[in-house]
């Protein structure tokens, strides 16, 4: 298809095509929380980034169509090494993820001997294949909380998950100088604005933000987390990227719902486009790729992790 057809198509043709061209690939589409919403449409499962992972490995798909960025689909082949994997767009990837290398963990490891290594699923698959268990935003606190007391312990790469871990477990954490551009930027000054002006609200934040606005949060949680609670609450402030706030202000119209701040943007998620989405999927134009010996040593530290979960 010539790039004038693609412009011209609008949103209904763009989905209709995606709707046929998941049955012809026999395709299962993932898109991540924080993608805008006419792209979660398209989506058979819309979710964080392990949920989806995990709920493309339940189908009996042959491709999967991620929507998302790039360590997130590694995640995705990761769990399912016998299917083709897709990206919706070419360089949609993670600040935070690629702040420190695999390198820099090696000698953080070799400083520290016999430290246990717990790295954050939302990093390159380089990384997580260096720690020894798995970690996500909601069960980072439990997963310290359930390591040896008397082992040191490496946390990587989010220093700001590593800090709200740390201080719910009383436990230092040796950490990388990385973070998350999109919830750092919010400061403890303008949440207190924000709660002034909103004294009635439940306040949500993502562990991810900065410890002393993790503190003043009524609930630090994960995105899923973040769904489920305003599924039942009417009025809420979403201390996200913007995505989830759009989603849920979308499926729930009548709530009383406040974005923490618009600015909190991810570019990366926000580089895949219905149009682009759909392009790329029709192209098959982005597969991706994991060295099977990455690919094994990052399934045992998400066993692991998975092990932990199941026993506490």
């Amino acid at each position: 298809m010539r790039s004038e057809q693609w412009q011209k198509m609008t949103v209904p043709q763009l989905q209709k095509l995606a709707q046929e061209l998941k049955a012809e690939k026999n395709c299962y589409i993932i898109a991540h929380n924080y993608q805008d919403v006419a792209v979660q449409q398209i989506a058979d499962f819309v979710g964080d980034g392990l949920q989806m992972a995990i709920k493309a490995a339940e189908t009996d798909a042959d491709k999967i169509f991620v929507c998302s960025i790039k360590i997130m689909a590694e995640t995705t082949k990761i769990l399912n090494q016998e299917k083709t994997v897709l990206m919706s767009h070419a360089t949609a990837d993670c600040r935070l993820a690629n702040m420190q290398s695999p390198a820099e963990l090696q000698k953080l490891k070799a400083k520290h001997p016999g430290a246990e290594v717990i790295c954050y699923v939302n990093s390159p698959a380089t990384l997580k294949a260096q720690s020894s268990i798995t970690c996500t935003s909601s069960n980072a606190v439990d997963i310290v909380g359930a390591m040896p007391r008397d082992i040191p312990l490496i946390f990587v790469p989010d220093r700001n998950l590593a800090a709200w871990a740390s201080y719910k477990n009383d436990r230092p954490l040796i950490t990388f100088d990385s973070f998350c551009y999109v919830h750092h930027q919010i400061t403890l000054e303008q949440v207190l604005a924000l709660r002034r002006m909103h004294p009635n609200h439940t306040l949500l934040v993502h562990p991810e933000c900065r410890l002393e606005v993790c503190k003043e949060a009524d609930m630090v949680c994960s995105t899923s987390q973040m769904i489920d609670f305003v599924a039942t609450h009417d009025n809420v402030i979403i201390g996200t990227e913007i995505g989830l706030y759009n989603q849920l202000k979308y499926r729930y119209p009548e709530k009383n719902l406040v974005p923490m701040s618009m600015a909190m943007s991810c570019e990366d998620m926000k580089k895949t486009t219905l149009r682009g989405a759909v392009k790329a999927l029709y192209e098959e134009a982005y597969p991706i790729t994991v060295p099977d010996d990455i690919g094994r040593k990052t399934i045992d530290s998400l066993n692991r992790m998975f092990s932990v979960v199941q026993a506490l």
